[in-house]
């Protein structure tokens, strides 16, 4: 009987693991989105794994992690294969964090865009400084219309 309940459970312990595998070699992390989710997110699968017996090594989930994340990481990355640092996950989350504080602190401001019309500043320019030759004052002469030529007969 044990043996019968070792298989029959054995088989939902292999789907799950498949399916936990499957997710989380399947994560990508958004150009703009929280790094500290999706990490904690991969972080979450592995404990799953962990806790089925199947245990990733230290450095090919630190690789998966690694891989995972959006181009925006690719200088750390870089850094951290060039270098051959092997960190607990806990320590490359910390150094993720740091390197998203830069890459925000670098991200460019946007224009705020109000709704409704646009007023017009006649004669003066953005700085609201009157324009040369414009504004009040004089016209500018308007060409007359075209003369019409007589209708008749011309011989």
């Amino acid at each position: 009987m044990i043996e019968h309940l070792k298989e029959m459970f054995g088989k939902q312990a292999r789907t799950e693991r498949f399916d936990i595998v499957r997710a989380l070699h399947a994560m990508k992390m958004k150009e703009n989105g929280n790094m500290s989710t999706h990490v904690l997110n991969m972080k979450s699968y592995m404990d799953q794994l962990e806790r089925l017996g199947s245990l990733y090594p230290q450095d090919l989930a630190t690789d998966i992690i690694l891989n995972s994340l959006s181009k925006s990481y690719n200088a750390l990355i870089m850094n951290y294969n060039m270098n051959g640092w092997e960190k607990p996950i806990s320590k490359l989350h910390g150094m993720l964090k740091t390197v998203e504080k830069n890459i925000l602190s670098k991200t460019p401001q946007m224009l705020m865009i109000r709704e409704g019309k646009v007023k017009k500043n006649k004669g003066k320019n953005f700085k609201g400084k009157k324009q040369a030759g414009k504004g009040k004052g004089k016209k500018a002469p308007q060409n007359p219309p075209p003369k019409k030529k007589e209708k008749g007969c011309q011989r």
